[in-house]
C-alpha cells in the first residue's frame, strides 16, 4: 500500500547515522544558515520538535497564562492540547472548507482586544490569506504566528510560508515535506523574539544516547517504508497509533518535548533541504493531476488563490452527499486498491477539547473529507487507479 504521506529518504540519510555520537553543532549551525537561506528570512533556530517550536515561540513572543490566542478549529490536535497546556485560553474560529484554512469572516467577527495572537495555519501545505490576516491582526496589535508545518516551501505572494507573519514554526517529523525524524524550525526577522527563543532552548535537555538510538531506529524503519509490502505489514499498527495519538492528546502531555536538536538530525537534514525543491515539485504535478482530473461535480478540490503556490503534503477532497459511513467505505476501497487516504483531521477541535459546537464548515469537512497521497512515491498510474475509484464511486 502506498502511505499516505511519505518522505524520501536514500542512503546518504542512512551515512550520516555514524555521527551518532558527534554534537558539537557545527551541523546545526550549518542547517539553520542554509534554512534560512532557503526560506529567505533573517533567523531561523532549529528545535526539537515542531511542537517545542510553538512553544519557544509562544514564550519569547511576551504571552502569558490566561492570554487569548485564535486557533483554527481544524488541524492538528497536538496545537491546541499545547496551547492549554501553557495555560493561554484558546478562541476557536471556524475555517472556509474551500481552501481548509481559518476563515477570514469568522476570525473577524471573533477577534477581540483580548486577543493577543494569532496562529496561521497553512492546511496541507496552502497558503492561507495572510495579507488579510496581518490587517485584522494589526487592528488588534496582535502577533501572528505561521504555522507552516506543513507547507515548507509554499509561497505566498512571492514569499516563502513562514516568512510574512511576526514570526513562524515550522516541523521536521515524519509526515512533513522533508523530515530529520523529529525536530523543527522557529523563523523570525525579529531579532528580540530570536535571542529569547534561543536563551529558552539553551535550557533544554540534551539529547542522551537512548534518544539518538530513537533517532537512528526510525530513520532506519522510515526508510523501509517505501516498500509497501513493509508498509501493509504494519498498517494496523500506524492506524491504531493514529487513533492512540488523538486519545492521549485530548490530556495534558505536561510539556514533555523539552530537548534540544542534535547534529545527527541536522546532517539529515541538511541532505534533505537539498531535495526539498525536487520533492515539492513532484507533489505539486502530482495534485495538478488531480486537480485536473477530479474537478467533477459532487467533489470539492483545494482552491488556491491566485498569489499562491502551494506544495500540497497530501491532496484533501471534500464530497456534498456523502455520509461518515460511505466516506469510510470509500477509504477502504482506495485501501483495498493499495492507496492509503485516510480523514487526517477527524476532529472539529472545539467540541473535542471543549464540547462545543458553532462550526458548522470544520463540522462539515471533518465527515465528508479524504486526503489522497501525492508524495515522491505516487506514479502517475496510481493517481489514475485513485481517481477511477473515486469517480465509480460517486458515479461520474
Amino acid at each position: 500500500m502506498i502511505p499516505s504521506v511519505l518522505v524520501p529518504i536514500s542512503h546518504k540519510e542512512l551515512l550520516q547515522l555514524f555521527r551518532i555520537n558527534s554534537d558539537k553543532g557545527d551541523k546545526i549551525q550549518e542547517f539553520e544558515q542554509k534554512f534560512s537561506e532557503y526560506v529567505r528570512c533573517e533567523q531561523a533556530i532549529a528545535t526539537s520538535s515542531g511542537i517545542a517550536a510553538l512553544y519557544t515561540l509562544l514564550k519569547a513572543s511576551g504571552l502569558r497564562r490566561g492570554d487569548e490566542i485564535v486557533v483554527p478549529a481544524y488541524t492538528c490536535e497536538s496545537v491546541p492540547r499545547l496551547v492549554m497546556d501553557m495555560g493561554l485560553r484558546i478562541n476557536f474560529v471556524d475555517i472556509d472548507k474551500e481552501t481548509f484554512n481559518i476563515s477570514i469572516e469568522d476570525l473577524n467577527s471573533k477577534i477581540s482586544r483580548k486577543t493577543k495572537a494569532i496562529i496561521a495555519i497553512h492546511m496541507f501545505g496552502n497558503p492561507c490569506e495572510m495579507d488579510e490576516i496581518m490587517e485584522i491582526a494589526s487592528n488588534y496589535n496582535a502577533v501572528v504566528i505561521e504555522d507552516s508545518a506543513q507547507c515548507i516551501g509554499a509561497e505566498y505572494k512571492g514569499k516563502k510560508t513562514g516568512t510574512i507573519g511576526d514570526a513562524a514554526f515550522f516541523s521536521l517529523n515524519e509526515g512533513k515535506p522533508i523530515t530529520t525524524m523529529g525536530g523543527g524550525f522557529i523563523v523570525t526577522n525579529d531579532k528580540r523574539v530570536a535571542e529569547k527563543s534561543r536563551k529558552i532552548i539553551d535550557n533544554f535537555k540534551e539529547f542522551n544516547i537512548l534518544k539518538k538510538i530513537g533517532v537512528v531506529s526510525r530513520l532506519y524503519a522510515y526508510y523501509m517504508l517505501k516498500n509497501q509490502f513493509y508498509y501493509d505489514l504494519i498498517y494496523s499498527m500506524i492506524e491504531s497509533r493514529r487513533n492512540n495519538r488523538r486519545d492521549k492528546l485530548k490530556l495534558a502531555n505536561n510539556l514533555k518535548f523539552k530537548f534540544r536538536y542534535t547534529d545527527l538530525q541536522a546532517s539529515i537534514g541538511l541532505i534533505q533541504l537539498s531535495n526539498l525543491e525536487k520533492f515539492n515539485n513532484v507533489r505539486i504535478k502530482n495534485a495538478k493531476f488531480l486537480m485536473d482530473h477530479l474537478s467533477i461535480e459532487g467533489v470539492h478540490i483545494p482552491k488556491i488563490s491566485k498569489q499562491s503556490k502551494p506544495i500540497f503534503l497530501r491532496f484533501p477532497l471534500w464530497f456534498e452527499n456523502i455520509t461518515k459511513e460511505k466516506r469510510d467505505n470509500l477509504i477502504r476501497e482506495l485501501r483495498e486498491s493499495g492507496i492509503d487516504a485516510p480523514v487526517a483531521y477527524p476532529n472539529s477541535l472545539p467540541k473535542f477539547f471543549l464540547s462545543l459546537d458553532g462550526f458548522p464548515n470544520t463540522e462539515e469537512v471533518i465527515i465528508k473529507t479524504i486526503t489522497l497521497p501525492v508524495h515522491p512515491y505516487v506514479k502517475e498510474n496510481d493517481l489514475e487507479k485513485a481517481v477511477s475509484i473515486i469517480k465509480k464511486f460517486i458515479g461520474a
